[in-house]
């Protein structure tokens, strides 16, 4: 994105450009099943399904019926939102001949809008349930987090990532299970702190709750993150202040899509 005068640029241009790098610009969108079909306005709200799993298979004799299970699907109601920001471009810098004034905007509106997403996401993992909730009874450790992922069964094994607080770091980093960061190969979030047991670390203010913790320990699919499919940005001048004004915004849906893939970890401070 160049910084030729601003009415030279399509608004659909901008918004596709918008689009194309917003959940890139998520932290935790590879947490996500990402759907772009939304329909509604900021405020409906839409039913969405919340997936169980049906159990193992079992063994039927020849000639035997084949056990029938109901698809655990119930719908949960969650709302529609419109996440959006804008910026005021001077001529000044419009015209000054060095910089992108454009596309830095352009960047700074979708890491803004994606910022408030990755907020939602964390939110709708406080709803976890209580069959998916683990009191540690005490600090975070790699006990108690091995003890939380009992609660997985045999998925325990699959990647995951845990969502810690700054203050809690350190206490993991004394841990004989913590792994540095370097050692991570291939982080599913960015941001990825360290590893242990099994569990990709990742910081998060959102993690601390009535002078404790919920920390969640998360795998990819647990959640559902519904956008309508395009980002809508608009540019207008005031030619009284001599400022180009660039509005982006975004209606999403954010909530628990597998219940079985995500645990809640209660910590003391």
């Amino acid at each position: 994105m160049n910084n030729n005068a601003l009415n030279m640029i399509d608004e659909q241009v901008m918004g596709d450009w918008v689009t194309d790098k917003l959940t890139a610009a998520m932290r935790f969108s590879p947490l996500c099943v990402v759907e772009d079909t939304l329909q509604g306005r900021a405020g409906d709200l839409i039913k969405v399904p919340v997936y169980s799993y049906i159990g193992d298979a079992e063994a039927v004799t020849e000639g035997g019926e084949l056990p029938l299970q109901t698809l655990a699907a119930p719908f949960v109601s969650i709302e529609i939102k419109k996440a959006g920001n804008g910026v005021e471009i001077s001529d000044e810098a419009m015209h000054a001949g060095y910089g992108d004034p454009v596309g830095t905007a352009l960047d700074q509106l979708t890491g803004s809008i994606a910022g408030r997403m990755d907020a939602d996401i964390c939110e709708a993992l406080a709803g976890i349930g209580s069959e998916m909730t683990h009191d540690a009874g005490g600090a975070v450790s790699g006990d108690k987090i091995g003890e939380a992922m009992v609660k997985f069964g045999e998925k325990a094994g699959e990647e995951k990532v845990l969502l810690i607080a700054a203050e809690q770091l350190s206490t993991l980093r004394d841990d004989p299970d913590w792994i540095d960061a370097a050692e991570v190969k291939m982080p599913l979030v960015k941001g990825c702190v360290g590893m242990i047991r099994g569990c990709q670390a990742v910081l998060s203010d959102r993690v601390k709750k009535d002078g404790g913790y919920e920390n969640y320990i998360v795998m990819p699919g647990a959640v559902g993150l519904y956008l309508k499919k395009d980002t809508f940005v608009e540019y207008d001048r005031d030619i009284v202040r001599k400022v180009t004004v660039v509005t982006a915004d975004q209606h999403y849906a954010v909530g628990l899509r597998d219940t079985d893939r995500a645990v809640k970890l209660t910590c003391t401070a």
